[in-house]
């Protein structure tokens, strides 16, 4: 089973930004981990050690038993925010990153927004989940609610790191962990439509009990698994930046749609 120790928490101290550390609380109690909420700024920003309006969230009564480390983490003005992220990530030794897509102050310089966010995602080797906080297809859900997971693959290999930190997940929350298989226009699908591969992924994650029927998708895969997830209420997708990725080792559409438009956060990793 993926442990979780350790969790890095970005924030440009937005409201939005801000507005996935419920998400973040939740897993660190479940897993007994210590949250480091950093900000990347760049050097000599007033607005940190003046005023208090610039400031980290506090995690109040709802997780007391939950340890938040905070850090202003400096960055020169010609480096990448995302790049500081994953490198402040490493550093920690950090298990996962969590954090909110389109979270924007009204100071430039404080800035998480859609590009960082899916930088991050589409980069880094930790586990990361990205909180789409606002869009046509949010829904009402609680932004810190674990009850049905969506673990999408389309049966390469590369698919299947994902799992490992998704059914910890659902164990530790008690999670339903539901499998979908997606076939994009011209992939080949088994016989006998991908059990045998997916018996041996939850297998190999130590996960056989979460195995059972699944779903499959095929064609337009990206917004059919939206809808799906939409239509299921889900409450967390996990998919590596490579789903669909016909060879390809970066970030692919498939993935970037899905972690854009969402309906709950999405658990992703560089393969």
């Amino acid at each position: 089973m993926q442990d979780i120790r350790s969790i890095l928490f970005p924030t440009d101290f937005s409201a939005v930004a801000n507005s996935a550390l419920p998400l973040a609380a939740t897993l660190a109690a479940k897993f007994g981990a210590t949250i480091h909420a950093v900000h990347i700024a760049s050097g000599g920003d007033p607005h940190v050690t003046e005023t208090t309006r610039y400031e980290f969230p506090k995690l109040g009564s709802d997780w007391p038993n939950v340890t938040m480390k905070v850090a202003i983490v400096p960055r020169r003005s010609d480096e990448d925010p995302a790049e500081v992220i994953m490198r402040d990530a490493d550093e920690r030794a950090c298990d996962l990153i969590v954090m909110a897509s389109h979270g924007r102050s009204d100071v430039a310089q404080f800035f998480l927004g859609r590009s960082v966010a899916e930088q991050v995602a589409r980069d880094s080797r930790i586990p990361t989940i990205i909180a789409r906080l606002y869009g046509a297809r949010r829904t009402t859900r609680p932004i810190d609610r674990f009850a049905r997971i969506i673990f999408a693959t389309d049966l390469t290999e590369g698919s299947r790191n994902i799992l490992d930190v998704a059914a910890s997940i659902a164990r530790k929350t008690g999670a339903s962990l539901e499998a979908v298989c997606v076939f994009a226009e011209g992939d080949e699908q088994p016989a006998d439509g991908g059990r045998k591969t997916l018996e041996e992924f939850f297998a190999k994650a130590g996960a056989s009990e979460y195995f059972g029927d699944f779903e499959t998708l095929r064609g337009g895969v990206a917004d059919a698994l939206v809808e799906y997830a939409s239509a299921r209420d889900a409450d967390l997708i996990a998919i590596t930046t490579a789903l669909c990725c016909g060879g390809d080792t970066t970030m692919t559409d498939t993935a970037e749609y899905i972690i854009r438009n969402a309906p709950c956060p999405v658990l992703s990793m560089r393969t």
